[in-house]
């Protein structure tokens, strides 16, 4: 077991890299006892996501751009339309609720096979997280009536 935690910190450290390399500030990766995963926190294009590697699932990563945008209970409706909205028409991306109902999240989820992937895809799955929170949020807003 340990050898694979260390193996998946060698992965997250990869990508904090990668990040870093490009420019981006990443933070160095944090083990989280309780879920039993590595955690990368990242400032991607003004929004702070997390790069979440399992130890469950050792090819399994998760990008997750968590409490984005405030749902008030008088506009869960609209957050629900405007969620399936996003997850039809975002490619590789999804978008939904906290587990309060309250707040969004935008996530990403692929397979990584490789000892941190390549940069092209991590900073392309990003890209995505952070862009259907965008989409999101356009949709979510109130749309102006013409008087």
């Amino acid at each position: 077991m340990q050898e694979l935690k260390s193996a998946l910190e060698a992965r997250a450290r990869s990508y904090q890299h990668i990040l870093q390399e490009e420019g981006y500030r990443a933070r160095d990766p944090e083990w989280d006892a309780e879920s039993s995963t590595w955690d990368v926190y990242v400032k991607f294009e003004g929004a702070s996501l997390l790069i979440v590697l399992d130890l469950d699932d050792a090819h399994f990563v998760r990008i997750l751009l968590p409490n984005f945008y405030k749902v008030e209970p008088s506009r869960l409706d609209d957050a629900m339309l405007a969620i399936d909205l996003a997850n039809k028409k975002c490619k590789c991306a999804k978008v939904y609720l906290n587990a309060a109902r309250d707040n969004t999240v935008a996530a990403v989820e692929f397979l990584d096979p490789g000892e941190g992937g390549d940069r092209a895809t991590l900073l392309r799955y990003l890209a995505m997280a952070v862009n259907a929170a965008k989409f999101y949020a356009h949709h979510a807003e109130p749309q102006l009536q013409d008087t």
